[in-house]
């Protein structure tokens, strides 16, 4: 716009020989360009600013150079309408130019005082600017009423200076766009208070939008009716009025879809909270839990180890009855079960310590599916799949074999009856290596409870619900994460994320032998 007010007086002046070229058009271009750099310092650019409220700035915007547009043609251009009134016009123009030359340069003036950071070079050049270009535009001004202006003559030299100052200030502030600060200016910037001029061009977007009806009353009260003044002023206090009212409503829009996401992401935020706030309590349960299995345990297997002793004195009296024999023996197989329930309690308690190691996953598990005897469950089918370039995990061979197993099992007790089958894939996701079982089965009726201790859905006498836990507790010792769900297209799903093996430092003339470990 300013570039456009100065082509248009140059043209007049050097090719059509005009002395003073009067162009109302050119004057509104000149007016109306003081608005958006005076927004651009209200705007604050030092300071970081979300994306997502770059519309409302635009708007704002918008409504500023509207509201200029309408004071330019309220207090100014009307003046043009009546005739032999140009001399009104152009006072009306050079006091109201001066007034926007002044604003720009205490507008300036301020950002630069209250700057001290890397962009108070940026605010002197653009506060010097602005103020040598006000001087000059005044100066100039009042010659061209006295008739003693002429383009080229000494009046232009500041405010080609000026202009000059402008060019600087855009070659000084572009690598600002980019901000690299150094951690001292970066930590000053953060203990800077939050000031209230943060929003000023909200606040003068509210403020020019509620005196434009205000500027219409006092219309109403001063002039009358037939006056052709009147009626060219009330004309465009409506029209302002309306588009006003349109922006507005576009920046309503703009604010009611921003402040829904941000309801949206806090409530998402909220329930992830709410999760985690579960998993901690969860965890805290765990944790006692597993305290008190801990010391039961070790109470019950010392007892177990007192009554094995005692069955094996009674079945070694080879004279003795063999019906207390036999009674004997019962007990000796109670008590090896009762020692299995409670290997299981001291690993679910984390007990038992880890021989962490690097393990080739799939190996490990063919070897559990072996163990499973998969193969006499005619009604289903098991599908293996390993991606070839896939990690070792360090882990504790027999204790990741332990939560294979059981994995493995809860599958086949709920596929016995319906039949399906049964997916497991293995895929490295770095730093870690994802395993997933996935299967065709009715699927989990409570995967939130799925690992909680003593929880089951199956038949008295047939599950403890420990085993679920058991392998949580595992997964977690081992640094990894275990996961539970029902898939979409019906049945459940385990997936288990374990810590990658990093890769061994070796001589690159040594190959490395790959062992692989089975069950016997």
């Amino acid at each position: 716009m300013w570039l456009a007010s100065l082509l248009i007086w140059s043209t007049h002046e050097l090719w059509y020989r005009l002395a003073v070229p009067d162009v109302p058009l050119g004057d509104t271009f000149l007016f109306v360009s003081l608005v958006p750099l005076v927004t651009a310092t209200a705007l604050e650019p030092h300071r970081e600013h979300d994306s997502r409220f770059r519309p409302f700035g635009l708007l704002d915007l918008s409504i500023l150079i509207l509201y200029s547009l309408y004071l330019f043609a309220f207090f100014v251009y009307a003046y043009r309408l009546l005739p032999g009134d140009l001399g009104i016009y152009n006072f009306s123009f050079n006091m109201a130019d001066a007034i926007g030359n002044q604003l720009l340069a205490v507008a300036t003036g301020i950002a630069f005082f209250r700057e001290r950071g890397v962009w108070r070079p940026v605010y002197r050049i653009f506060f010097l600017s602005a103020t040598t270009y006000a001087l000059a535009s005044d100066l100039i001004n009042v010659k061209i009423d006295l008739g003693g202006y002429y383009t080229g003559s000494l009046y232009d030299v500041p405010l080609v200076a000026a202009m000059a100052g402008f060019v600087c200030l855009g070659l000084a502030g572009r690598p600002l766009l980019q901000p690299v600060l150094a951690e001292g200016e970066r930590e000053q910037e953060e203990r800077r208070p939050i000031r209230r001029v943060t929003f000023l061009s909200s606040h003068l977007a509210m403020l020019v939008t509620l005196s434009t009806p205000a500027i219409g009353l006092w219309l109403l009260t001063t002039y009358a009716p037939h006056d052709r003044l009147f009626s060219f002023r009330l004309d465009i206090t409506l029209v302002t009025i309306f588009l006003l009212t349109l922006l507005l409503s576009i920046k309503q829009d703009f604010l009611g879809a921003n402040l829904c996401g941000s309801l949206r992401r806090l409530s998402s935020t909220y329930s992830s909270i709410d999760r985690f706030k579960d998993h901690l309590v969860q965890g805290d349960k765990l944790a006692s839990l597993g305290e008190l299995v801990a010391s039961v345990a070790d109470q019950i297997r010392k007892a177990m180890i007192i009554i094995r002793e005692q069955v094996a004195i009674i079945t070694s009296r080879s004279h003795g009855e063999s019906r207390s024999r036999a009674l004997a023996g019962k007990i000796g197989q109670y008590a090896e079960r009762t020692d299995a329930l409670v290997e299981n309690m001291q690993r679910f308690a984390q007990e038992t310590p880890l021989q962490l190691a690097p393990v080739e996953v799939k190996p490990l598990l063919e070897s559990a599916l072996h163990l499973s005897r998969i193969d006499k469950f005619k009604n289903v089918t098991v599908k293996l799949e390993a991606e070839e370039i896939c990690p070792p995990v360090l882990a504790d061979s027999s204790q990741l074999l332990h939560v294979f197993l059981q994995i493995i099992s809860n599958a086949m007790d709920a596929l016995e009856e319906v039949g399906g089958e049964l997916v497991i894939s293995v895929r490295p996701c770095e730093p870690q290596v994802c395993i997933q079982f996935s299967d065709t089965g009715p699927g989990l009726k409570h995967p939130e409870h799925a690992f909680e201790p003593f929880f089951t859905t199956k038949p008295v006498g047939k599950g403890t619900g420990l085993g679920l836990s058991t392998c949580y507790g595992i997964i977690r010792q081992h640094e990894g994460d275990i996961t539970c769900g029902n898939r979409l297209e019906g049945g459940a799903y385990f997936t288990i994320f374990v810590p990658a093996a990093a890769p061994p430092v070796t001589d690159s003339s040594v190959s490395p032998a790959i062992v692989s470990e089975g069950a016997g």
